[in-house]
This record gives structure tokens, sequence and C-alpha cells, in this order.
């Protein structure tokens, strides 16, 4: 009896997991895309001084919006919630967003927990200091006040390289950049777009610096359910349609061309991005 009991349960776990619905299939059915956006990184996501969520992850995320109202042959609303370095896995695991746009580098790590898109963006890790200071390299920052941002590869970086450095780990870039300008921290060690946009916008940006060499290349991908590759696939092929009917471009030149105030000479581009894989149907 046991071992029939044992079988029955067994086969209806199994029976369970693969009529488990796709996130892509729930979308269409509900009308709604959840998607994590930051909302302190610009110029990936942050909020305007007309108190709108904009930036390079949201613009992607809006493309994807269309296409899947392409896909699902209704109208689907897209529904942006805020997420930072430390709760943007954890949002996606339990549901709370279908999807995280959040500046995040594909790690093994973290893919022992979450799925990924293709690279999408490219940048690497640098540090933000006040103009003239001594801190040009990884290693000034030994015996030094550091400051970055929890759950990030650039805390990693920062704790594991320069291993006398005072490190605080910030929940948020803006808490990081306001101890910065207070003196109670001394660098910001994350990735250089995000340095760039609170450099940028800082009252007076020529105060700050983003110094040093890359120290990592960080290839970003948009942050997904593990096993669900009907809506990893869909995903990827809308960074594939943006990049080949060169809206991927035109989002790119509209946040880091060189009309654009993060305008970044430098920029890590040793991959291309998105990554283009067309898939035949």
């Amino acid at each position: 009896m046991k071992k029939t009991m044992l079988f029955v349960l067994s086969a209806l776990a199994l029976t369970s997991t693969a009529t488990a619905a796709s996130v892509r299939d729930t979308i269409c059915q509900d009308g709604v895309f959840n998607a994590g956006v930051k909302s302190d990184s610009a110029p990936f996501g942050f909020i305007d001084e007309n108190g709108t969520q904009v930036g390079f992850d949201v613009d992607i995320v809006k493309e994807i919006t269309k296409d899947l109202t392409a896909y699902c042959k209704k109208p689907v609303r897209l529904v942006m919630k805020t997420v930072t370095g430390s709760n943007r896995i954890p949002f996606v695991q339990n549901g709370t967003v279908d999807l995280a746009a959040a500046t995040a580098t594909i790690t093994y790590a973290r893919l022992d927990v979450v799925d990924f898109s293709n690279p999408y963006f490219v940048d690497g890790v640098r540090m933000l200091v006040p103009t003239g200071s001594e801190v040009k390299a990884l290693r000034d920052l030994n015996g030094k006040a550091v400051g970055t941002v929890q759950g990030t590869t650039g805390e990693n970086i920062v704790k594991t390289q320069a291993k006398t450095a005072k490190v605080t780990s910030f929940q948020q870039y803006t808490d990081a950049f306001t101890a910065l300008q207070q003196g109670r921290i001394q660098a910001i060690v994350t990735d250089s777009t995000i340095l760039l946009g609170l450099k940028v916008g800082a009252p007076d940006p020529k105060k700050w610096s983003v110094v040093g060499p890359f120290l990592s290349q960080e290839p970003y991908g948009l942050i997904m359910k593990q096993s669900d590759s009907p809506w990893r696939n869909f995903v990827n092929e809308s960074l594939s349609r943006m990049a080949s009917d060169g809206t991927y471009r035109k989002i790119t030149s509209k946040w880091f061309g060189s009309a654009s105030k993060y305008d970044l000479p430098g920029l890590k581009t040793t991959m291309t991005v998105p990554a283009v894989f067309p898939v035949r149907r």
C-alpha cells in the first residue's frame, strides 16, 4: 500500500510540474506583465523630475510588452514594480514580478537559483570618488571607508580584493552617494554606468570622478524563474527583434549616445549585445 501511495504521489507531482503554465501564458491570460525595475540606478531605472519611472531598462521592458501584446493577440498592460539589488532575485522567485530588468550580472551562482536572458548590456566595475582623490586603483581602497550596494558583484569584488577596506553595503545607490557626499565613505564601487548616473545627477558633477581600470566584465541579463523555457525563449526572441530592427540601437543611443548626458567613453563593448539568436517558427 505504501509503495502504491508513493507511486501515485510521485506521478501527481510529475504531472503538476509538466502542466505548470508558463509565465508567458499566464501573462496572456491575465493581460498584465509585472516587470521589476530599479528606481535608484540612472540611467537604467530611475524617477525623473516628473515622478515617472524611466531609463534604459524601462524602455527594454516596454518593448517586451509590445511583443507580448502581439503574441497574446490582446492588449497587455505593463506594471512596473521597484526592485533593489538585494530583492530582485527573491521577487522573481516568489512571483512578485514576471521578470526583473535590474542591472543584474549573469553569474554562475545566480544561475543556480534563477534563469537569465541572453546578455543585453555589458559594463564593468569601477570607482566613484571626489575629484582629486588619491584613490586611483582598487589597492588604494585598503584601510579606507568604501560604499557599495547589497547583493551586487561590486560588493563581492571590494570585499574579496581590498580585504582591509571598511565596507558598508547600502540598500540603494542613492544612499551610498549620500554617504560619499557627507564624507562618511571615500569611494563607491559598482558598475561604471551606475556611477556615471550618480555623478551626472549631482548638483555639481565636476566634484565627482569615475576612476580606475575596469575591475570586471559585467554582462547584464533579464532575470526570470528557472525551468520556464517558453518564457525565456520569448524574452530572448524579443531582444533579438530589438537588435534586428534597430530598436535596441535607438534605446542605447537615447541613454548612452554622445548626445546623452550619460555618455561614457570607454564603455565595455567586447560582446555583441543583445545577442541575436533567430528562432524559426
